[in-house]
């Protein structure tokens, strides 16, 4: 089984398996690429040079680790440049293989990430770090274990690159525990077995899971306002129940956006639409604290605040919104808790770097701010990157800016 990118031509999709991303076999023999800035191959005359992927091949023919490094060893691996090939099997082996090096073995727990590892090259990376950081905690994983990994190291929302899927794998069972788009709410088990019993076939990942309902509420809301999104929204629950999604975070970010684009009001409505489903999610309950703020609502505001702070008096959002003392607001969150460094920029600081501390694995700063709305943005081991807790930004790509208000 393999995994691949589907062709814009349909004819050639039955043919992907020849570009594969990774993979995995009956004998539990697992690979995956990481793709990385291009590093040139190492080249020995005595070998052949492959131009042709080595995946497939290794997935019909190795058992593992030590078999298909047998197969690597015979050639120059000339295309293997921009991506490490990650090999793993179901007695507990592993290896790292780029064009220029093969990375052995020498942990139990290994994480790898998106920059050479060749010669124990280290970068500063908060997803390798943060996985790295949970690694150290025992000696022993479960699959659960597992997942709290994937999901802290997940590229979110609001940020430039989102993850497209996570998987964790049970070499010894042969199962894949496939997510979607960062909603760890609704896997999928594949089981080899039963896919391999199937034939040859391919199908679209997204097909696994259920629909999103962004489209057809945008579609409603932007032809009949946000009364249409919310009689959408209730005919979905209603007559579609599977066949949408309903557990990530889609519809509360509709919600969000209209906050976003100064229509708060409609914000609260589709919010209480969503509430009479999910009356005990605070997450709605801190959204509509923040809409019914910006309406001028403060004491509505102040009533689902406190609903959440009783439940969960470390909440982040809540804590950004709604603990605002004289204008001065406290960063606190935990979701790059691996990372080296954290720092705060914003336009209030004519986007010069505030230092944020790590206190009980939280980072943190307290900032005195004007009142009104503001963008700011993280400086993660360097990297500046969005808010991926607030879903409240603006603008796309690298322009990307989370957005507060300040009361």
């Amino acid at each position: 089984m393999i995994w691949t990118e589907l062709s814009d031509d349909e004819k050639m999709n039955s043919l992907m398996y020849k570009n594969p991303q990774g993979g995995m076999n009956e004998q539990g023999l697992f690979l995956d690429y990481t793709a990385i800035d291009a590093v040139p191959a190492s080249y020995d005359p005595k070998k052949q040079d492959r131009e042709e992927e080595v995946v497939t091949y290794i997935l019909k023919n190795c058992k593992t680790v030590e078999e298909a490094l047998k197969f690597i060893s015979k050639y120059n691996l000339v295309r293997l440049t921009g991506a490490q090939l990650f090999i793993g099997d179901a007695n507990g082996d592993y290896a790292t293989v780029h064009g220029s090096f093969i990375a052995r073995k020498t942990t139990d727990n290994f994480a790898l990430t998106n920059y050479c590892i060749k010669n124990g090259h280290y970068e500063t990376c908060w997803r390798r770090d943060a996985a790295n950081d949970y690694l150290k905690q025992n000696s022993t994983y479960a699959l659960q274990d597992i997942v709290t990994i994937l999901q802290r190291t997940a590229q979110k929302k609001p940020s430039n690159t989102i993850t497209n899927y996570s998987m964790a794998v049970e070499l010894r069972k042969k199962r894949v525990h496939l997510y979607y788009k960062n909603d760890f709410k609704t896997p999928v088990v594949i089981s080899l077995a039963e896919e391999l019993k199937k034939g040859k076939h391919f199908q679209d990942m997204a097909a696994y899971f259920p629909k999103s309902i962004n489209e057809i509420i945008l579609d409603k809301y932007s032809t009949d306002g946000v009364e249409g999104a919310i009689s959408a929204y209730d005919s979905l629950r209603q007559y579609h129940p599977k066949e949408y999604n309903f557990n990530n975070h889609d519809a509360i970010e509709l919600g969000i956006q209209a906050i976003a684009i100064g229509k708060a009001n409609d914000g609260i409505r589709f919010l209480e639409c969503l509430k009479k489903y999910e009356p005990e999610n605070l997450e709605i309950d801190t959204w509509l604290g923040v809409a019914n703020r910006k309406e001028g609502r403060v004491e509505e505001s102040n009533r689902y605040f406190t609903k959440v702070f009783d439940n969960d008096p470390e909440n982040y959002i809540a804590t950004l919104f709604g603990k605002q003392q004289n204008q001065t607001v406290m960063f606190q969150m935990n979701d790059f808790e691996g990372a080296e460094q954290v720092k705060l920029s914003g336009d209030f600081s004519d986007w010069k770097p505030i230092p944020m501390q790590k206190i009980n694995e939280r980072w943190t700063c307290t900032v005195t701010l004007p009142k009104g709305e503001c963008r700011y943005k993280f400086i993660v081991n360097g990297i500046y990157l969005a808010d991926q807790i607030n879903l409240l930004y603006t603008g796309s790509g690298p322009y990307i800016y989370s957005v507060l208000y300040v009361w």
